[in-house]
């Protein structure tokens, strides 16, 4: 079963590259902010990562070693008049992880423009999106895991709207005690058509690793994760995601991480405190460019 898995998974990524080589512009870039405060500090370094209910969003298969059920609520605030709201949640039936997304998003007062340039703008419209997900990861042994998740996204830009199903693929696979390996394939699905121009979604590839010192070890509490991205999306150069964390006796963690290629951010920073089965998560993530910085928080229940 462990084989036939892995050799399902490995023809599964390669038709990642055929899909790549046929690609267009994409749409729905709203598809690619992450979810949770934790994963946004490491820099978004969190294929090989897990813990909370916010890292099925970047590899479903993430979910499979989770030995509790969770609930994620974030808010983020971001660019000028854009917020975007996160509910996620995990639970267990036997061997086999269970979880579902909602994610809403609205971007307001867009100014709207002519084709001649104007020094003031025709009028102004919103944006808004809405993504439900739900997904699946199962363990098989002690070293393979593999997840699915299967979502439907919805946007309306002023009058015009577009929906579109989609699918993320995912495995991981524990080296050592302390070393995983993580691989997932986001946003594989239908076409969305805004005025009868159909678009690609932002499809990506994820391969990432991660370091995180057993018990007893004098570097208990570190853990230190890099991702390497292939996308479909923007100029489609590949990014580094790199990301570490460390947590103190489980009653407060600091966080830091770093993108590399990406045109809009690139340190990140955060940290979060723990209260029995609460856990509180910040993040902020400076942008680049003239946008206003990033601040995303997360408030976790374990149940």
């Amino acid at each position: 079963m462990m084989w036939k898995s892995a050799i399902a998974i490995t023809i599964i990524f390669m038709s990642y590259g055929i899909s790549f080589a046929q690609s267009e512009s994409s749409s729905f870039l709203f598809l690619l902010i992450g979810s949770g405060s934790r994963a946004a500090a490491m820099g978004e370094a969190y294929t090989a990562v897990a813990g909370d209910a916010g890292a099925p969003y970047f590899n479903p298969a993430s979910a499979a070693n989770m030995q509790n059920s969770e609930i994620s609520l974030m808010h983020i605030s971001y660019l000028t008049d854009a917020s975007m709201e996160h509910v996620s949640a995990v639970t267990r039936s036997g061997h086999i992880r269970l979880g579902l997304g909602l994610y809403l998003g609205q971007t307001t007062d867009i100014q709207r423009r002519g084709l001649s340039p104007s020094d003031d703008p025709l009028g102004t419209f919103n944006d808004h999106n809405f993504t439900f997900a739900v997904f699946w990861a199962r363990p098989f042994g002690d070293r393979l895991a593999i997840g699915n998740t299967l979502k439907w996204a919805y946007q309306k830009l002023d009058i015009e709207s577009a929906s579109a199903f989609a699918a993320d693929l995912g495995a991981t696979y524990t080296v050592l005690p302390e070393v995983d390996l993580g691989a997932s394939i986001r946003n594989l699905g239908t076409r969305p058509k805004f005025v009868d121009k159909p678009f690609d979604l932002p499809r990506e590839l994820r391969l990432g690793a991660s370091y995180a010192p057993i018990e007893d070890s004098r570097l208990q509490g570190l853990t230190i994760s890099g991702d390497f991205v292939i996308p479909h999306w923007g100029n489609k150069s590949n990014k580094f995601n790199l990301g570490s964390e460390y947590i103190y006796q489980d009653l407060f963690s600091l966080r830091a991480g770093y993108g590399i290629n990406y045109d809009s951010r690139g340190f990140s920073i955060g940290g979060g405190i723990s209260y029995r089965v609460y856990f509180f998560d910040y993040a902020y993530i400076p942008s680049k460019n003239d946008f206003n910085d990033t601040h995303r928080l997360t408030l976790r229940i374990r149940l």
